[in-house]
């Protein structure tokens, strides 16, 4: 069984973690690099750069390293910085590709994916998608998503205000120089004014390193990027499981069928408990939960033909 509904909410967990797989090698390896380099340059401090990259970048394919810039120059809380962007320039397009690839696969176009990226918007847009609603699937499978770990539907907004101040961070990144604009200040400010430990059921509240300043350039910290990360799992589940509800989560259950058991009419017993038991396992082979309305599922298989009497 999986610990999310939609296999698209699958993927972007699993890019995440992806992500912090290679970041922390990044930064242990960065980190034994200074020491590394700072060792030799102290034994040998006339070693040249064509010398230094002969030790430490022969056979690995890399070229154009500058030891003195990376090492002497930089200092490692600089370096940290970097890395802080790189994870978040890996972390949001997890989150935008997540509801994209929904919105193509799965929902037909229907979401409108500005609405999902917004705290004032995101509650009335998964509203307005459940009001297109499959009992089935909310009968079988909702309870089971929700009491799972790290949702928090109930505190959606608070997490979007925290997820929208590191968002306009980024769009400062890529579009004007890491400089605070007005929109970046104004989110951080709601977010820092509204997000406490307890809305967002977390230890540590992700944040910037200062408050942003307007026209000042923004300066992050690698922990609270991480912890940021954690902001935006605990959002995909949380949605993962309130779309559950949605029409369309049955798009993704026969998508998971057809998946497994090709176009083969799978053939129910004739005896009506050993029968519900069959079906059941044919869900569970899906990796769905056990549907916790045996009776009206097995109904449902037969009415949409996943299965024949």
């Amino acid at each position: 069984m999986e610990d999310v509904f939609f296999t698209a909410t699958k993927r972007a967990l699993k890019n995440i973690t992806n992500t912090f797989d290679t970041v922390w090698p990044i930064a242990v390896g960065l980190w034994n690099l200074r020491c590394a380099v700072k060792g030799v340059k102290d034994e040998w401090p006339l070693i040249t750069e064509k010398q230094l990259a002969d030790k430490f970048t022969a056979g690995s394919g890399i070229h154009g390293v500058n030891y003195k810039k990376t090492v002497m120059t930089q200092s490692w809380e600089e370096q940290l910085n970097g890395l802080s962007w790189m994870l978040l320039n890996s972390t949001i397009p997890i989150y935008e590709e997540w509801i994209k690839e929904l919105n193509s696969d799965i929902y037909n176009g229907t979401i409108d994916e500005k609405k999902l990226q917004f705290p004032n918007n995101i509650e009335r847009e998964i509203a307005r998608l459940q009001g297109n609603a499959s009992q089935i699937m909310k009968d079988a499978f909702y309870q089971t998503y929700c009491i799972k770990r790290d949702r928090n539907y109930g505190n959606i907004k608070v997490m979007m205000m925290c997820y929208r101040a590191f968002k306009e961070a980024r769009n400062c990144y890529m579009h004007n120089g890491m400089i605070a604009d007005q929109k970046t200040v104004d989110a951080y400010n709601a977010y820092i004014t509204n997000a406490t430990l307890q809305n967002l059921e977390i230890k540590e509240l992700p944040l910037f390193k200062r408050n942003p300043i307007l026209g000042e350039k923004i300066e992050l910290n690698l922990r609270s990027v991480v912890g940021f990360s954690y902001v935006v799992i605990k959002i995909l589940v949380s949605l993962d499981s309130e779309l559950v509800c949605t029409k369309q989560a049955e798009t993704e259950f026969r998508k998971r069928w057809e998946q497994k058991n090709g176009k083969v009419k799978r053939t129910l017993k004739g005896d009506h408990e050993k029968a519900k038991i069959q079906a059941m396992q044919y869900v569970k082979q899906c990796r769905f939960p056990k549907p916790a309305n045996p009776e009206d599922m097995v109904k449902y298989l037969l009415q949409e033909r996943f299965v024949m009497p």
